[in-house]
């Protein structure tokens, strides 16, 4: 058994979209550790970082990269005592590609490097505002459930999942802008 820390290190704007994820993530890890400790960036204290055996980073990718609020918690703890403690992360990304996590997962993986923490992996979700307005989500929380299980067992992790292929993302997309448009030139016609 251990002690986990699921570290919500997101801009405060984007938390309310990944919180879902979250607490699923919470629900699964729950039963399986001794302890699981939820924080976010305002209730995080860097002095108890490596008191957990495993931390998840949790946040959605901001402009393809890493959120800065994340970048300021790596730069906290720069000159804390280390152990060797186990990093994940769940990236979540508005687009259907989930390659647009990668450069995150890169770079938390050299700051685990430059630290020498142990990277364990990332489950990487794509089209993260589409599935918050489906029932589909389903299925994320299947792939989320396996993460845990990965957690658990202490085992490296490279899972990413969509819930959009190109072709229905793109109908989706031209629905939506089609709709502004209209309202647009209907603005404009009131002129």
């Amino acid at each position: 058994m251990s002690k986990v820390l699921l570290l919500c290190s997101g801009l405060k704007h984007t938390q309310e979209f990944v919180n879902p994820f979250l607490k699923r993530l919470e629900v699964y890890l729950s039963s399986h550790c001794d302890c699981v400790d939820v924080r976010n960036i305002v209730t995080f204290d860097e002095r108890t970082f490596f008191e957990y055996d495993q931390v998840v980073f949790v946040f959605s990718t901001s402009m393809d990269s890493i959120p800065s609020s994340t970048l300021e918690i790596f730069q906290k703890l720069e000159n804390q005592n280390k152990n060797n403690a186990e990093i994940y992360a769940l990236i979540a990304c508005d687009e259907f590609e989930t390659e647009k996590c990668d450069l995150s997962a890169r770079i938390l993986e050299q700051w685990c490097i430059k630290e020498n923490l142990k990277f364990k992996g990332s489950l990487k979700i794509g089209s993260m505002f589409f599935i918050m307005k489906t029932i589909s989500s389903f299925v994320v929380a299947n792939h989320i459930k396996a993460f845990a299980q990965k957690i658990i067992k202490h085992q490296d992790v490279h899972m990413r999942m969509t819930l959009l292929n190109e072709r229905t993302f793109m109908k989706h997309a031209n629905k939506y802008w089609n709709k502004e448009i209209r309202k647009k030139q209907k603005e404009r016609k009131k002129l």
